[in-house]
């Protein structure tokens, strides 16, 4: 079962760090889709269902960005 998490991202201020918050949640088991949206600040991801909000956050976090899952 896929679902979507919306990541809400601040740090990111270029086409890099979109590059960098992406690659990060595209490396997470389970991930099958990203978009990372720079005016919005987020990153909508699609995944299992089995895959938590909190691995989606650490995942960007360990890029040293601070986020937390919209709910």
């Amino acid at each position: 079962m896929q679902k979507e998490t919306v990541i809400e991202v601040q740090g990111m201020t270029c086409g890099s760090c979109v590059r960098h918050v992406g690659g990060a949640l595209r490396k997470v088991e389970g991930v099958s889709n990203v978009d990372v949206r720079l005016e919005a600040g987020e990153a909508v991801v699609t995944h299992e269902g089995v895959l938590s909000a909190a691995e989606l956050v650490a995942a960007v976090e360990e890029e040293g960005y601070t986020a937390r899952a919209r709910v």
